[in-house]
């Protein structure tokens, strides 16, 4: 009876699923992404067709021209574009049947997974982005502009919540569907521009219009007539709001998928 007990297995403890484990996982996986020498040389040459371009338009000491390009297509047209292409990409890549195996076989919920996911390539991307703001700073100071300094509180606000916005866009969108191009550009065509457009209080589902509604205090500098639509706090918490709500939609959405992974079925 001695024997028997002492020769009886002793089942291994179960490693308990950790959070931020999985949190430290998928930020360290997303991370090393992001500085692959395709993506490095390709920020490089984003860097270089933003600078040069911007620094042949933009006349010495003409502010208002330079803060209408910085809130106009920079932050409300090139920023919105790439940020959701990298978050739906990026959400698409975890879908992969490679990456599926990874996702089915942690100890982590799916929308947990998710979660992480967004935040480990909304810091990543937002890193890359600073650059680019960088560059429109040091064209302004280059052309001699006033205010830029002061204005790039503004610009840093304003940029941060814009990709915030539209990764986490993104992130609903490649959850939804491959072609989440599609997606994008009706949602560009009848939101963003046709409803953002009219000048009614329709125009304030509009993402977009809420970030340069949000710029109002930098933009009355050089345009005196231009009255506030809405107070900042406000536009922030929206923009905020949106995000999240992507982000939840995303999440329950990818926790009932069916997803397939390239490990062969067993039976």
């Amino acid at each position: 009876m001695t024997s028997s007990s002492k020769s009886s297995p002793v089942p291994a403890a179960r490693v308990a699923p950790n959070a931020w484990h999985a949190l430290g996982g998928i930020w360290r996986l997303t991370f090393r992404r992001f500085l692959a020498p395709g993506y490095l040389l390709g920020v490089a040459g984003l860097l270089v067709v933003l600078a040069v371009p911007l620094n042949a338009i933009i006349q010495v000491s003409n502010p208002k021209f330079y803060f209408q390009w910085t809130s106009g297509f920079y932050l409300t047209f090139l920023v919105p574009i790439l940020a959701f292409l990298s978050g739906a990409a990026g959400m698409r890549d975890e879908m992969k049947p490679e990456a599926v195996d990874y996702v089915l076989t942690r100890p982590v919920r799916r929308p947990l997974f998710l979660i992480f996911k967004f935040l480990s390539h909304l810091v990543c991307v937002q890193i890359s982005y600073l650059l680019a703001l960088a560059v429109v700073i040091a064209v302004g100071l280059f052309r001699h502009i006033p205010l830029v300094l002061p204005a790039l509180p503004w610009l840093l606000l304003g940029q941060v919540l814009t990709v915030t916005v539209f990764v986490a866009f993104g992130f609903l969108c490649g959850v939804l569907s491959a072609r989440y191009l599609v997606i994008g550009l009706v949602y560009a065509g009848v939101v963003e521009f046709a409803i953002g457009s009219i000048p009614t209080q329709l125009s304030r589902l509009s993402m977009t219009h809420q970030v340069k509604m949000m710029l109002h205090p930098m933009l009355v500098w050089f345009t005196p007539v231009l009255k506030p639509e809405q107070p900042v706090l406000t536009c922030v918490v929206v923009l905020l709001a949106f995000s999240v709500t992507m982000v939840a939609a995303a999440a329950a959405v990818f926790s009932f998928l069916q997803l397939t992974g390239s490990r062969p079925n067993e039976g």
